[in-house]
């Protein structure tokens, strides 16, 4: 199996699992992000594996060809644009997060759904 298929299935599993959760549970997010961020070492740490894994798939496989293997490396990059903000502005994150999106997670739930299952029986 391509590493790139690999990647798209672990992603689009990821996906799915989130979406669900943003739908059945979405009521205990800002708790658990308060608790998150209320943890300095944790955000770092979250961080640094985020810009870890993301930076070993980008090393190797940093993929613009214009097919569908276009949409793993836009992920792939905005995880480790995450991780580096969860190292370098870890308060403006969580407004965003808790402020800003509360509202959304529901919408968020269904579009992760649909493009984890995407993703996932991508060939």
């Amino acid at each position: 199996m391509d590493i790139v298929v690999l990647v798209a299935k672990i992603m689009g599993i990821y996906l799915v699992v989130s979406g669900l959760f943003l739908l059945i549970r979405g009521k205990t997010i800002p708790h658990m992000l308060k608790d998150f961020f209320d943890h300095p070492a944790t955000i770092y740490l979250t961080g640094i594996i985020l810009v870890f894994l993301s930076s070993i798939y980008l090393i190797q496989y940093n993929i613009w060809d214009g097919t569908w293997r276009v949409v793993v490396t836009i992920f792939v990059w905005l995880v480790i644009l995450k991780g580096l903000a969860y190292i370098f502005i870890p308060q403006a994150m969580n407004e965003v997060a808790v402020k800003k999106f509360r509202s959304w997670f529901s919408l968020y739930g269904i579009v992760a759904i649909v493009i984890g299952f995407c993703l996932f029986f991508l060939n």
